[in-house]
């Protein structure tokens, strides 16, 4: 084992995941996306998302390996694309960037390989944005502290089963690793072509519920799970080291600590603020800071 290589990777993919959640922080305080086009979410959507979570991975695994990459690129870009709308002006700008980053993306797989570093760091910073795009996506359009806690409460006892008990994630994950616009966050851990890597979705419940508790409760509760997500993290990459274990279900570690803090936090706060109590709070905040720097 290359203990400098596999140092190397649990501090490049921690790296990235703390770049995920700190920059969905500073996206939600900052910008607002435009019509969101999946209406308000609630409890409905949880199920519909819980539903897609089961069935997809089971689909990338059956399907033909160009229709499952063309997917995974279609997703990606489409995401990169309504997350970008707030930051770029003028559709010319908004597509070249998109396009940029799919050509940036193909050109590192063909010439440096799928499992090759300069091929992980472009791939990691597709997926860290659009990370941070769902999560704001979600939080945006209304999703609750309750709706992320259920969510990752269900997704605990799904990982455990489909990680620790079967071999569901990690065929997935050996599969879709070799594909370009690959959701994971990963890098080269050995010479033998081993790598260590983070699945997009355990990224994007860290990412969101910081922003989601923001919203219910305030920046306090906010930054606290922020913190939290990012021990959870550590953690786990942590024991996964000591203990040697190839592939570690995230959310056994994440999704209970989601539902403790909506726990605490509701009975400290009682009810959680709405989107629309949240967001005249917040330019209230603003314009008192802007009277005090003035």
């Amino acid at each position: 084992m290359d203990v400098a290589m596999l140092l190397t990777a649990e501090l490049a993919m921690l790296g990235h995941a703390a770049a995920a959640i700190v920059l969905g922080w500073l996206y939600f305080g900052r910008f607002a996306l435009a019509r969101p086009p999946i209406g308000i979410f609630s409890l409905a959507d949880v199920g519909f998302l819980l539903g897609g979570i089961v069935v997809v991975p089971m689909l990338y695994l059956v399907l033909p390996l160009w229709l499952v990459a063309g997917l995974l690129a279609l997703g990606a870009l489409s995401t990169l694309q309504l997350a970008g709308e707030p930051l770029l002006p003028g559709h010319q700008a908004l597509w070249a960037g998109v396009l940029g980053f799919g050509v940036a993306e193909i050109v590192a797989f063909l010439m440096a390989g799928p499992l090759s570093a300069p091929f992980f760091l472009v791939n990691n910073v597709l997926v860290v944005m659009v990370a941070v795009a769902i999560a704001n996506l979600w939080a945006q359009s209304g999703m609750k502290a309750r709706d992320a806690a259920v969510l990752g409460a269900a997704l605990t006892i799904y990982d455990f089963v489909a990680t620790a008990r079967l071999a569901l994630m990690g065929d997935l994950f050996t599969r879709v690793a070799e594909l370009p616009f690959s959701p994971l966050v990963a890098w080269p851990a050995g010479p033998d072509g081993r790598w260590l890597g983070l699945g997009l979705g355990d990224l994007l419940l860290a990412t969101v519920f910081p922003l989601v508790l923001r919203k219910a409760y305030g920046r306090p509760a906010g930054l606290a799970a922020l913190a939290l997500g990012l021990s959870a993290v550590v953690g786990v990459v942590a024991l996964a080291h000591l203990t040697a274990i190839s592939i570690f279900p995230v959310m056994v570690a994440l999704g209970p600590l989601m539902v403790l803090q909506y726990i605490c936090w509701t009975r400290l706060r009682g009810p959680e603020r709405t989107t629309w109590q949240y967001r005249q709070a917040d330019a209230s905040r603003q314009h008192q800071v802007s009277l005090t720097v003035v």
